[in-house]
């Protein structure tokens, strides 16, 4: 089973996620607003192999009441284990960080209530993120395509958080040096498909990629870092 702990799969068609969950792909599906966690709740419904997350990403607080979202995590909390993308972010729309911190305290405390893992937004607020994950008591979170700084990283990590390798280490060094350093045990491969960066369209089939560098440059064993990341993946959920 190969683990894709972060794709946007109400942007992807239904055809390619069904052919995707009949190649043995675990999807954890991350949402950006009310509409499209509806969708991937309709998703998780539909095929196995889907996991749903709900929430509000950061870059989409300037126009979403996020009230909406609260509500449903609430009506749905039976049929979630995950509430995603949230977070915060710095760096590509400080200009509505104070919502996005007010909603995602909100968001914290539902995920402390309710157990459920927090699929993570944080580009230049890492720290921010980490520390209110801290002080919050929250015991699930996952950092998505984590670029922060490397001591972080091992706080992170040594916390018992997870963060996300992703595909895009073959066009951005700071990631590929996250990939070369980070403790495997606690980490999970994801895509972030269908983003595109730098030219690379994210597909969760590139996660063989991130595999098998992964097996080079660490010396590993491609079969044993599958069974790895989806041992990982049980325990975030567990």
């Amino acid at each position: 089973m190969i683990v894709d702990m972060h794709v946007h799969c109400h942007e992807i068609s239904l055809e390619e996620l069904e052919s995707l969950t009949e190649e043995g792909f675990i999807l954890v599906c991350v949402s950006d607003d009310y509409e499209s966690s509806l969708r991937t709740l309709e998703l998780a419904e539909r095929l196995r192999g889907v996991q749903p997350c709900i929430g509000v990403h950061p870059w989409e607080m300037g126009r979403e009441d996020y009230r909406r979202v609260l509500e449903l995590v609430e009506e749905r909390v039976d049929d979630i284990k995950c509430l995603g993308e949230v977070g915060l972010d710095r760096q590509f729309v400080p200009e509505t960080y104070e919502k996005q911190l007010e909603f995602f305290k909100r968001i914290v405390d539902l995920a402390r209530e309710y157990s459920l893992v927090l699929n993570l937004h944080t580009p230049r607020a890492w720290r921010e993120v980490y520390e209110i994950l801290a002080r919050s008591d929250v015991e699930k979170a996952y950092f998505h395509w984590y670029t922060g700084p490397q001591d972080l990283l091992a706080e992170i990590q040594g916390s018992g958080f997870y963060i996300g390798l992703n595909p895009a280490f073959k066009t951005q060094v700071k990631h590929r040096l996250i990939l070369e350093a980070a403790d495997l045990d606690k980490a999970l491969t994801e895509s972030d498909a269908p983003y595109e960066y730098k030219g690379l369209k994210l597909s969760p089939r590139l996660i063989h990629e991130t595999i098998s560098y992964l097996s080079e440059r660490r010396g590993l064993i491609k079969e044993d870092l599958v069974g790895r990341f989806y041992s990982n993946y049980l325990k975030l959920f567990k």
